[in-house]
């Protein structure tokens, strides 16, 4: 460690807490004290002036500087100083690296030579061989000399210590012969590796803690090869390790029986709680995110239990079967092979899906390079059969004994002892197969073959796996498999399960707060003692959870017919003599009750229900036709039931409230398909059941989505929170993507969604959609259009364009934030140029700020018992909480808000990033200019957080970007046949094809209201 002794400053003056002093200039030894749960001591944690003193000098630099590079983000104007101070502490370890430490970064790439028909064929490899191929690569004995001071992600980059000398570089290609993780030899027909290995720079950490000390506010630096490479160094102890599994980039779980953290979900999944990691960087330092984390993952049980469970009596059932046993691996109960250490271990085998009567009929390219059918066919007597009938060819003396050890069933790929030989052909005659044996052989049953030679009983009704491929099929029955620990499931979860991983997932803050500081350094291997990485790259992680200053807000007040009522834990009730703040006007209504099958029915309990639900709407100040509302009531056979829409066509009323039988989504999105796009219906659906009865505020919920579709507006807050709004020359615009997810087709499209206010008191935000091309793009390409159709509206009801657009962006990844400004703000700019070409003040000034929900920094009151901090039934800090310091850079203007009461969990604090600000950087009078503007954002997104109009409670994230989200998942109803594939072709919206705007353009009558609500 004698790199970090010494004291050191930046160029400017800076305090470099890197510069040579161990941990940043505290004076410690490099044993850590024991981690803590906060406040559990009874003592606050000190919060690190010397941070507060950084913030603060470089905030004075930026200031003074004269110019501010136009390519940056803009920087930020002051910290925020209103509200009461409060100290917290944030999920996040403090990294320090040796001040010399040097990464040689390396692209690797790998390819797999086979040969076929004696010749070579190069493929691709991914998944698990590739990962297996980067442990390969590490054992080559080019590298032996590097090992331990080489990290990998364990798919495209190598970083070493030392620079690999050019004898390794000139070597180049290695080749080296796959085998799998539990061989020590390789198989038979096992591939060639071929690794290239190139430069690709490297990565002096000094630079980054240089720049993040640095008190010169000119300088500019790209983070992220710098996060990129210390995340891999991180990261390596968990993929490395057999002991793990990760799930995706940032996940990590501990698998072993001892340590397991899990919930049985049911049906062959358990839950799994494991910690995620991140590195993110602030002023003057390196921190470590740490969240919980939890994923499903299979059961490690016998196939023959998960298959009984799951159910396999029908094709339908079968079907759903496959999808979930899909590339699941499995351990074979039958065969052990033979490790050099002397171990014996369990065969691995991929289930390919379950047995098909055209296995081994199919030319199909396959992983292994090799497309031949084996020389006879299987015999399988339907989809999903069971070991009775299915049938492989086996060679030799038909009347020999069926004693010899199978070390591979139908394809024969790892070699076969004995006299007997399994075959299946393409070409073998369908007589002969039926005829069941000939001079040459026989088939046999699965069944049979596993009894005689194994003594394995099997159930005659339980499907078969292919444990190879559609050409070269590979039998096994559910009795001679167990499936794999650590392996992740894609699957999408039913709501059963859903429910339960919900229940295991949602803990209070206490419990994650335990977890992280106790319990995360042993599974992500931040300690020495665990991952030598750690101490042979001298880079220390201080396990102890830092402190932040916070600040709490006071909510706006909240206006009803300029009353206000009672704000307490970000949440209220209407109640007389409260009313909407502009009621709307119902000229005509229907209700639709719809049921599964003919029932009984009271026309006048339906009448007596829908009187007391239109006082319930004048009682908040809708007025209500003196006409009682139409009624209809039709029994339907599934949501595709050609009665549904002919019924729905008929309904010539404003505005049409649907009794449901249930919680029947495939319905819900039928109705709203045909209600919003083809017909031009407002449509408010309920559940009848809750209807029967209901509470005066359930009601008053119902209520508030009728004023919503109605054009009317539920709510105000005072003009004093939202500044400049309150001229009525600022649009609001929030945007969102919503993007295919596990489950969905493959034609299953990307929808953008924009929002946009259209008066100064926020009440209506009308909407626009547009599918995405290319697929899964997560930038808005249509902005263009999209925002023409937002500013004409705008002037249509204001008579005048608006001389400001503040535009709240959700769904973008911090490496993208560059991105949005070079892709989308020239979009933006265009509708602009276009719809204000004859305006004598010319366009707009626009700010952009990226609303960041998906993150994983959290924040814990640490007095726990003061209600003024603390709120006390769930240990969250209280709504109105923001941090904007000790987490965030300097040079950034960002925050962190958490604008609601979390009722259950760890509250999720919002995170506002702005990357371009041409408003509140041009005070509009001089008065205007002596406001401390990190308090004027801070206090106008707060406030917009009080807007939602479905609902008397603050939101998490600002109203603007929550309808955003909500007119994206309206989407996904209309596109429900796309997003889901046990609905394609069933939901009847649309037909199983590729997906135009035409399936997202809604009704021109409904085209300009808030239709999503």
């Amino acid at each position: 460690m004698s790199d970090r002794k010494g004291g050191g400053a930046s160029s400017t003056g800076g305090t470099n807490r890197y510069a040579g002093k161990k941990y940043g200039g505290r004076e410690q030894s490099r044993q850590q004290p024991p981690a803590q749960a906060y406040g559990s001591s009874g003592v606050i944690p000190r919060l690190d002036t010397e941070i507060t003193k950084a913030e603060d000098t470089q905030l004075k630099q930026i200031q003074s500087a004269r110019s501010v590079d136009v390519a940056k983000f803009p920087t930020r104007p002051a910290y925020g100083n209103q509200g009461n101070n409060v100290l917290l502490r944030a999920n996040c370890f403090e990294l320090f690296p040796p001040a010399k430490l040097v990464l040689h970064r390396y692209d690797v790439s790998v390819n797999a030579l086979y040969m076929v028909k004696g010749k070579p064929e190069v493929k691709k490899i991914a998944g698990k061989k590739l990962n297996q191929a980067f442990r390969l690569i590490l054992e080559a004995p080019q590298l032996q000399q590097y090992r331990k001071d080489i990290v990998t992600d364990f798919k495209a980059q190598l970083l070493c210590r030392i620079a690999f000398d050019d004898e390794v570089l000139e070597g180049l290609p290695l080749r080296i012969q796959y085998r799998a993780e539990n061989e020590d030899s390789p198989g038979i027909n096992a591939p060639t590796l071929e690794v290239d290995i190139k430069q690709a720079g490297d990565v002096t950490v000094s630079e980054l803690t240089d720049y993040l000390t640095s008190m010169d506010t000119q300088k500019i630096l790209d983070k992220q090869p710098f996060s990129q490479a210390l995340n891999i160094f991180l990261r390596h102890h968990a993929k490395e390790s057999l002991d793990h599994a990760t799930v995706g980039k940032r996940r990590s779980f501990l698998m072993s029986p001892e340590t397991i953290d899990k919930c049985d979900l049911g049906a062959g999944l358990i839950a799994v709680r494991g910690f995620l990691s991140s590195v993110r960087l602030a002023t003057t330092r390196i921190l470590v995110n740490v969240n919980v984390a939890h994923a499903p993952f299979y059961s490690p049980v016998s196939l023959d239990r998960t298959m009984r469970t799951l159910g396999y009596a029908d094709r339908g059932s079968k079907i759903k079967l496959e999808a979930f046993l899909k590339r699941v691996r499995i351990k074979t109960a039958h065969i052990k092979s033979q490790q050099k250490a002397g171990q014996t271990v369990a065969r691995v085998k991929t289930i390919f899906g379950l047995a098909k009567p055209d296995d081994g009929r199919t030319n199909k390219d396959e992983s292994n390079g090799n497309n031949d059918p084996p020389p006879m066919p299987p015999v399988v007597s339907e989809f999903g059969a069971g070991p009775l009938n299915v049938r492989f060819w086996i060679s030799g003396d038909q009347k020999q004994p069926l004693n010899t050890p199978l070390t591979s069933s139908a394809g024969n790929k790892g070699g076969q002892r004995g006299k007997s030989k399994i075959v299946c052909s393409t070409t073998g005659s369908t007589s002969k197969a039926e005829s069941g044996s000939n001079s040459n052989g026989r088939y046999i049953s699965v069944a049979e073959h596993f009894k005689a030679n194994y003594g394995i009983q099997t159930d005659s009704k339980l499907p078969v796996v292919n444990v190879g491929t559609a050409s070269r099929p590979s039998y096994l029955p559910a009795e001679a498999c167990e499936i794999l620990s650590g392996q992740s499931s894609q699957a999408k979860l039913d709501a059963m399960r859903t429910a339960k991983m919900i229940r295991f997932a949602v803990r209070n803050p206490q419990a994650n707060e335990s977890s992280i500081a106790q319990d995360s350094p042993n599974v992500l291997g931040l300690t020495p003692c665990l991952n030598e990485a750690i101490s042979h790259f001298n880079i220390d992680v201080v396990t102890n959870m830092i402190t932040v200053p916070g600040r709490i807000l006071q909510p706006p007040k909240v206006k009803y017919n300029e009353l206000s009522p009672a704000i307490i834990n970000a949440r209220w009730n209407i109640a007389n003599p409260l009313k909407l703040s502009s009621g709307a006007t119902m000229e005509s209504w229907h209700v639709l009750i719809l049921h599964w099958k003919p029932s009984p029915f009271d026309p006048t309990e339906t009448q007596n229900r829908m009187e007391t639900f239109g006082k319930a709407l004048e009682g908040i100040g809708i007025k209500v036709p003196t006409k009682p509302p139409t009624g209809g009531r039709i029994a339907i056979d599934s949501p595709n039931d050609p009665k549904l829409e002919k019924t729905i066509r008929e309904i010539k009323t404003q505005v049409c409230l649907i009794l449901l039988p249930g919680n029947d989504k495939a319905l819900y999105d039928r109705i709203k398909y045909i209600a919003d796009i083809k017909v031009g219906l407002h449509t408010v659906c309920v559940v009848e059941e809750k209807f029967a009865n209901p509470r005066p505020d359930y009601m008053a919920n119902v209520a508030l989505k009728f004023n919503l579709k109605l054009g009317g507006n539920n709510q105000k807050v005072d003009y004093a929170k939202l500044d400049l709004l309150w001229e009525g020359q600022t649009m609001i615009v929030g945007i969102d993507v919503t993007h295919p997810s596990p489950g969905s087709t493959d034609m299953a499209p990307s929808v953008a969604g924009m929002v946009a206010s259209v008066d100064r008191d926020l009440g209506q935000w009308p909407a626009t959609l547009r599918v995405q091309e290319p697929e899964a793009h997560e930038l808005v390409l249509d902005l263009t259009i999209m925002l023409k159709t937002r500013l004409y509206l705008w002037k249509e009801k204001n008579k005048q364009l608006p001389r400001n657009i503040l535009i709240y962006r959700d769904g973008v990844s911090e490496g993208e934030y560059s991105l949005v400004l070079q892709t989308e703000l020239p979009l933006l700019r265009k509708a602009c140029s276009d719809v204000y070409s004859n305006v004598e003040k010319g366009p707009p000034k626009i700010t952009i700020i990226i609303v960041g929900k998906r993150h994983h920094i959290r924040f814990f009151p640490t007095a726990r018992s003061s209600p003024k901090v603390t709120n006390l039934k769930t240990g969250n800090p209280v709504n109105g909480t923001v941090v904007d310091r000790h987490v965030t850079e300097a040079q950034h203007w960002d925050f962190y808000l958490q604008s609601h009461n979390a009722i259950k969990g760890t509250a999720r604090p919002a995170h506002y990033f702005v990357i371009l600000d041409e408003i509140f950087s041009q005070p509009k009078s001089p008065q205007s200019s002596q406001q401390n503007r990190a308090n004027v954002l801070e206090d106008l997104t707060h406030s917009l957080c009080y807007l939602y109009g479905r609902a008397t409670t603050a939101v998490s994230i600002c109203t603007p970007v929550y309808y955003a989200h909500l007119v994206c998942e309206r989407a996904r109803c209309y596109l429900s046949g796309h997003y889901t594939k046990a609905e394609a072709g069933q939901s009847g919206h649309p037909k199983p094809t590729k997906p135009t705007q035409a399936d997202v353009e809604v009704n021109k009558k409904l085209r300009d209201t808030m239709f999503y609500i």
